[in-house]
């Protein structure tokens, strides 16, 4: 039967209010539930406004100017406002005997610099009614206003922790750290967090969330019905569904705001499916780690496949293209933690928390010609080898397969929670905490004991740790030992052998984005990743070319003072700093600068962690992390043992697995995401901080300050050419991609804020 045309329209618009949230069901679905404020109901992301991206005109007339004179200026980027203080000894000096004594400031305000201009006179005013402001904060203090240290008073400050292990033989928690936060990076929570995001969130900063018992209120009453229902009768009607999570993602939530309006991955309609999963590989939280599959690899799901009569998959394998084979390998997860036994069961109980359990999964994919990536099996949990682990392998043979079974297919959609679960914890402990927050600390502390503050490459990295130090302190005194041991299903000495291992592995230089795309079986320059294989991986793409970019910015920086090689390698500074690096905080992996190229690429290389590559790894937690079934930090019940166990489940088990009915780590997992995904503000932006620093140098006369107001413009000009470019590499996705505009430069954080 058809309907007639302007029906069949009525039809498709009343479906179409429905399932994005916009039609009378949204505004209550169940009243036993809290109701959300209408405010939060109008501005609800809906599955069609996630998807859509603005159009050319939209987002051309929202990004920065082209010319970097007509650029606005919201604030000085305060790195870039600290250093010109500096420069123009417009400091006090301390005395370190005496610390409640300050010299006179040596330097002035002379006519021609830009500290005579109106707006940095409004600046440095604000920055000096915000000091006062924070030493009456009973929070803590923020002293904004730069401060000099000579270099042997650095030396003092800067002091690395104990590594591996401390002064009473015990291994340390954390890799290389500042020992003491110096006074000067003692900030408030306040100016680290979002006021409103900490206000919301200090129950788990603060930990005292409350058990599972201590839980009251309208959600807990009706999460208590769903499960008495299932326990009585036998209806599965009446049971916990996972339709019924999403419904309450859905209907009964708050939406923040990060840089997807407060959206997560829990609003589409195919969440749980293959391309999502698949996608979230080249453009989730983690695109970092994926890696083209080894003959190893590929012999062992052969293997596997043979072994679970998968014939169909048998042949398959026989005849792909081993290039186009990639692995997320969790199988390392058992060495890393500490555990020699590889079949052991990994689960942990925190006392006064759930019983978690933790897999360490490795997941297969096929990447097609016209750039669909596709899973093809997953190994719940690599327990040494194949043969002792449970592989199941995908009913869909492509990614032009029918849907319909997908969402029925409880034994793969376990199986992909498991891969989630292992990429959860490998991408929150390893590649966000570690290989980022961490990473960036050790050199931070190495840069201030062996390079002074007048240095170029002092001088050129500083404004890139604005906040870092005091947000690492944070997360080592909160973040992992009141948050995450609650929600991995791993012990809190396993957590810090797992940080240890990923630091000790860490490859400096390897890591140069170059060197990690081509290491990991994807092209090294643009005009490979042109090639329509890539073009579902705009991160790659993206961040190639920042790379390209901060590179020739930081080369032109650089080289005057370092004309040749030689001076590189006469440089004491320079050389203190690597021997630091390599020594002091266990880094041998950080190269020894000898040439002017080495150093402009571990310079870059300083910056790109920073900014880039943390930004990618920090602002999408929240879209994909925040709908906590879609991603969870572990599981909540034992993995199935066999493959015909796992063959057997239904959603009961899925739901079992899951943490529907353990609301504190619901909250937990949830509210972490949400609170380090607040969007960059716009003068803490990577844009804004060259036009902050072209802003300081446009009127200056000197050779080497006309090098810095050129270098300025030349990296403004270039990220404002990015922001178009990463525009048309979102847009150059299969229809229906999730955007990916996460290292716009507009959005792109100018170091580890949060």
């Amino acid at each position: 039967m058809s309907l007639p045309g302007q029906t069949l329209v009525w039809v498709q618009s009343v479906l179409h209010r429905f399932l994005d949230g916009s039609g009378p069901r949204a505004k209550i679905l169940d009243p036993k539930l809290p109701t959300p404020p209408a405010k939060v109901v109008a501005e609800r992301p809906s599955q069609r406004s996630i998807l859509t991206h603005p159009s050319e005109r939209e987002y051309f007339d929202s990004i920065a100017p082209r010319s970097v004179a007509d650029a606005p200026l919201p604030s000085f980027d305060p790195g870039v406002f600290d250093n010109e203080l500096l420069k123009l000894k417009l400091y006090s000096i301390i005395d370190p005997r005496s610390p409640s004594l300050a010299l006179e400031p040596e330097g002035n305000i002379v006519e021609g610099t830009y500290m005579g201009t109106q707006v940095a006179l409004t600046e440095a005013y604000s920055r000096i009614e915000q000091t006062f402001a924070s030493l009456l904060n009973v929070l803590g203090i923020e002293p904004t206003l730069p401060r000099y240290i000579g270099l042997e008073e650095q030396k003092k400050l800067y002091q690395f922790s104990a590594y591996p292990k401390n002064a009473d033989g015990t291994w340390a928690n954390y890799p290389p750290h500042l020992r003491h936060i110096p006074p000067d990076h003692a900030l408030s929570p306040f100016g680290i967090f979002d006021a409103i995001g900490l206000v919301e969130t200090q129950v788990i900063l603060q930990k005292i969330t409350p058990t599972e018992e201590g839980i009251i209120g309208r959600t807990k009453e009706w999460l208590l019905e769903k499960a008495r229902a299932g326990a009585f009768g036998g209806d599965p009607e009446k049971g916990f569904k996972i339709q019924d999570v999403v419904d309450y993602n859905k209907y009964h939530r708050k939406f923040g705001s990060d840089i997807t309006g407060g959206g997560n991955i829990g609003l589409l309609d195919d969440w749980y499916g293959d391309r999502r999963f698949a996608d979230q590989q080249f453009t989730g939280t983690n695109p970092t780690t994926i890696t083209q599959a080894t003959p190893a690899w590929i012999s062992e799901f052969s293997k596997a496949a043979k072994a679970g009569k998968y014939d169909k998959w048998v042949a398959a394998l026989s005849r792909a293209d081993p290039k186009s084979l990639f692995v997320q390998d969790g199988s390392y997860f058992r060495t890393a933690i500490g555990v020699s036994n590889p079949e052991a069961i990994l689960n942990h109980q925190q006392p006064g928390s759930s019983h978690n359990w933790a897999v360490g999964s490795v997941s297969l994919f096929q990447l097609h010609e016209d750039g669909k990536l596709h899973p093809i099996a997953i190994c719940i949990d690599y327990k040494g080898s194949m043969d002792k682990s449970v592989t199941i392998f995908n009913k869909r043979m492509t990614p032009n397969d029918s849907v319909h079974s997908e969402k029925e297919d409880w034994p793969w959609r376990y199986a992909k929670t498991c891969a989630q679960v292992t990429d959860w914890m490998r991408h929150e402990l390893a590649v966000h905490l570690t290989l980022s927050h961490l990473v960036e600390e050790a050199i931070i502390v190495a840069t201030n004991r062996t390079i002074p503050m007048e240095h170029p490459v002092y001088r050129l990295l500083s404004p890139h740790w604005y906040k870092t130090l005091s947000l690492n302190a944070a997360a080592r005194a909160t973040l992992v030992p009141q948050v995450i041991v609650d929600l991995v299903g791993i012990s809190p000495d396993q957590c810090y052998s797992f940080l240890r291992d990923a630091y000790d592995k860490y490859d400096f230089v390897g890591s140069y984005v170059p060197n990690d795309l081509r290491r990991r079986g994807f092209p090294d320059t643009q005009e490979g990743l042109q090639h329509a294989r890539y073009k579902n991986y705009p991160y790659a793409k993206n961040v190639l070319a920042l790379w390209t970019t901060l590179r020739a910015y930081v080369k032109t920086m650089l080289q005057r003072a370092f004309p040749s090689d030689e001076s590189v390698a006469a440089d004491k500074y320079i050389q203190d700093w690597a021997r630091e690096v390599q020594t002091a905080a266990f880094m041998p992996s950080f190269p020894t600068l000898k040439t002017l190229d080495a150093l402009v690429d571990a310079v870059t290389m300083c910056i790109h962690i920073a900014s880039p590559f943390h930004s990618a790894v920090n602002y999408l937690q929240n879209f994909y992390h925040m709908f906590v079934i879609a991603k969870p930090p572990s599981l909540s019940r034992e993995p199935p043992k066999t493959l015909e166990e796992l063959r057997a489940y239904k959603e009961a088990d899925l739901v079992a697995s899951l943490p529907v009915n353990r609301q504190r780590q619901w909250l937990l997992a949830a509210q972490v995401p949400w609170l380090l995904s607040f969007k960059v503000d716009s003068d803490r932006s990577l844009i804004n901080y060259a036009a902050s620093q072209w802003n300081v140098f446009k009127h200056k006369h000197k050779p080497s300050e006309q090098v810095v107001r050129d270098a300025s413009k030349k990296l403004y000009e270039d990220l404002q050419a990015l922001q178009k470019t990463f525009y048309y590499n979102s847009r150059a996705m299969d229809k229906g991609s999730i955007p990916y505009m996460v290292l716009d430069p507009g959005l792109t954080a100018v170091s580890i804020l949060i």
